[in-house]
This record gives C-alpha cells, sequence and structure tokens, in this order.
C-alpha cells in the first residue's frame, strides 16, 4: 500500500471517529483537525457514506422529537441535539440571510428568542408547557450564517412552574443569556381550563 493511500485511511478512519463522538461536527472544523482541504473531507466523507453535517443533524433531531412531549417538530425553532426531560437540552441553530436584517446581517432578536424559549418549554415532562415569564438579555450580536448553539437547564421546581435558565453562544461567544419560568400543565387540568384543543391533548 502506497504511502498516499496509507494516509488517506488514516484520516478516513479520524474523519469517522470524530463525526461518532460529535455528529455535529462541521467540514470545516473537520479540514482543521487533519490539516487538509474542505473539498477533500467532502470526497472523503462519499467515499465512505457519511451525510453531511445538516443531514447527521436532522438525524438526530427527528429521533429526539419523539420525545419532546410539549412541541412538535415545526414549533422548535432550530434542531434538537439532547433532550432529558426535567433536567436538561441543547439545540442547534443554522442562521441564514433570511433571518438577518438586510442592512447589518445582524440576526433578529425574535429569532433568537424563539429557539430559547422553543428549547425551554421543550425540555419540560408536560402534556402542555406555558412560558408565563420571562428575563432576557442578548449579549452579542449573530450574523447570519453563524451556528448557534442552545443550552437549557431546569435550575428550580415549585408544584406546576418549572424555572428553565437558556444560554446561547456561538462558536466564539455567549450571545444570549434568559431565565423562563414554564408552567406545566397535564391534559386533564389544561381541559379544564379550556386553554388547549381536545384533539391535539388526544394525540
Amino acid at each position: 500500500m502506497d504511502k498516499k493511500t496509507l494516509d488517506m485511511r488514516r484520516r478516513q478512519a479520524r474523519i469517522m471517529a470524530e463525526i461518532e463522538r460529535n455528529p455535529f461536527i462541521t467540514d470545516e472544523e473537520l479540514a482543521s483537525l487533519c490539516n487538509v482541504s474542505i473539498h477533500t473531507i467532502r470526497a472523503d466523507r462519499r467515499k465512505t457514506g457519511i451525510p453531511e453535517v445538516r443531514e447527521r443533524t436532522k438525524d438526530v433531531a427527528r429521533f429526539l422529537f419523539g420525545q419532546a412531549k410539549t412541541l412538535s417538530a415545526h414549533e422548535i425553532t432550530g434542531d434538537l441535539l439532547e433532550v432529558e426531560l426535567n433536567r436538561e437540552g441543547l439545540s442547534l441553530l443554522d442562521t441564514v440571510e433570511q433571518m438577518a436584517i438586510r442592512k447589518s446581517g445582524i440576526v433578529r432578536g425574535h429569532i433568537l428568542f424563539a429557539q430559547a424559549n422553543s428549547l425551554a418549554n421543550a425540555i419540560v415532562d408536560a402534556d402542555l408547557a406555558l412560558t408565563r415569564e420571562c428575563r432576557i438579555k442578548f449579549l452579542a450580536p449573530v450574523r447570519a450564517g453563524e451556528r448557534v448553539l442552545a443550552k437549557a437547564r431546569v435550575t428550580k421546581v415549585k408544584g406546576r412552574r418549572k424555572e428553565v435558565e437558556v444560554i446561547m453562544k456561538t462558536r466564539e461567544k455567549v450571545v444570549f443569556r434568559g431565565e423562563f419560568t414554564i408552567l406545566c400543565l397535564d391534559a386533564r387540568f389544561a381541559s379544564r381550563l379550556k386553554i388547549n384543543k381536545k384533539e391535539s391533548l388526544a394525540e
């Protein structure tokens, strides 16, 4: 076996190991780790049958949507990466130009709030979760094209209320911090208050 082929096989083995460890690693990050071009990484992925990061993220998200009780897939902003009900969760948002203010390229605040709020609701174990109040801070701007990782954790439980802290960051900085009070209701109680559709609660 010549050196070029040996180097390629070693590189492909490392790529598979890195992706198994972190399914959300990008081609750019793999190229930096392996000290090769992005084109080489993409060629290696195709040869080994590994999908691109967006498809890997979607595969994980589709599985996790089944664990999130309060929201369906189309109601969550970003892709769920981890969910441990009543404890913590992660979501990832790939921002695009359509999310940004045209003149500045800065992602609109309501997009980031939606990612944080939907994740806070997704990690609680309830038939219906409602945001009762929140205290948020936008700490730094996010540019279109940046990836935003959100981490939520339940910090306090008091009756039907759960306090959830959400911290969001890009690769370089923390961009958002929020504290959400989530009201958690079971199907019977929500129906009695007439705040949810009967057919939705039966799903």
